[in-house]
């Protein structure tokens, strides 16, 4: 399979993941034998690019509090600098984009409590409020989530707030053109907007990225929930930055092959994935069972933060959890070495998540 990255009048990357064609084709994992390891065996070729960024993952607890939360960011953040990784002050990064998770608001999301305390830490590295925006797909859940009032005209506590409802969110030169057809839902959407069918045609291949977040001067910050899915593995910190930031990312998450692919191909896009700074997934809250929507039948509780410049890595310990909290309830595990995710991730270059290591911070 093919899928190509544009933008307009820059430079293309072009991805191939041979294993998409394997397992369109029939391809099993068990199929790989009796391999030793946390994934099946390397594939000989070289992947391009190879991140060499830290694949650590740091935990901490945290209290139901706004200053319980910037303490914990500030211990992890320190933490991941001292091990090397990009420091958060603004002669560094310039801008900052926070992309939170609100689609299962006021269910499962991102609490109003973990984003007031990443404000208030960035405050203490010197960002004003100009140097810092929120972003998340619909107007209308964020505003279910309590980060949208009506008077508010599109700010958070003084912080720009963008959705993909609006044309700043977006360029047109930049999108992930796949051959997928669009929803129904999306198909409606390009016909009232498009009478030429030819242009109708081309928009239904695009997916458009959410360029707010990595040109220019921006780098972005990602904060998420996690959330069992049966295509994915598990739905957070990779899915939320890729899948949970296009215009149209219904038309992948019910593939079961081409949901992870489309999610890691987004991540690839060297523009993104060099612009990320890190990612936390908040385990204050979790669903380990009927992923795709909420049900709080299913719904776990962990105090607790992971952290980590590697999103993959951080999902991959957030999964570790959620297996807990199935084999608890009676449901079988997620296993990591079945998560198409993680492979494809290692297949373009984004890190071996067997590889990750774990860190308790007190």
């Amino acid at each position: 399979m093919h899928c190509f990255f544009h933008c307009r009048g820059k430079r293309q990357a072009r991805v191939f993941i041979l294993i998409i064609s394997l397992a369109l084709s029939g391809f099993h994992f068990e199929a790989l034998g009796q391999q030793s390891g946390f994934l099946p065996e390397e594939p000989k070729s070289e992947v391009s690019p190879v991140d060499k960024r830290s694949l650590d993952v740091f935990a901490t607890k945290v209290a139901p509090s706004s200053l319980s939360y910037r303490r914990a960011i500030e211990k992890m953040v320190i933490n991941s600098e001292i091990k090397g990784g990009v420091r958060v002050i603004p002669s560094v990064v310039p801008e900052i984009g926070i992309k939170i998770e609100t689609t299962c608001a006021p269910g499962l999301q991102v609490s109003p409590v973990l984003v007031n305390g990443l404000l208030s830490f960035l405050r203490s590295r010197g960002y004003a409020a100009g140097d810092v925006f929120l972003a998340d797909q619909s107007r209308r859940n964020l505003r279910a989530g309590g980060f949208l009032a009506p008077s508010a005209a599109g700010f958070y506590r003084g912080h720009r707030l963008y959705s993909s409802d609006e044309k700043g969110f977006f360029d047109d030169r930049w999108f992930h053109d796949s051959p997928m057809p669009p929803t129904t839902h999306d198909r409606a959407r390009f016909f009232l907007r498009f009478g030429d069918r030819k242009r109708r045609n081309e928009e239904e291949r695009k997916s458009y990225l959410p360029a707010r977040l990595f040109l220019g001067d921006a780098h972005w910050i990602n904060l998420s929930v996690a959330m069992d899915n049966l295509n994915l593995g598990i739905d957070a910190a990779a899915s939320n930055m890729s899948l949970g930031a296009i215009d149209n990312y219904r038309r992948f998450l019910e593939k079961p092959t081409i949901a992870p692919a489309a999610a890691a191909e987004i991540l690839a896009i060297p523009e993104i994935w060099e612009k990320r700074l890190f990612s936390i997934v908040d385990l204050s809250e979790f669903q380990f069972a009927g992923g795709g929507r909420f049900d709080a039948e299913f719904i776990g509780r962990d105090p607790k933060l992971l952290f980590g410049e590697n999103p993959f890595a951080v999902d991959f310990f957030a999964l570790r959890r959620l297996a807990e909290a199935r084999v608890r309830g009676g449901f079988s595990p997620r296993k990591p070495k079945e998560v198409l995710l993680f492979r494809y991730a290692r297949e373009l270059g984004l890190g071996d998540v067997g590889k990750s290591r774990y860190f308790e911070i007190p």
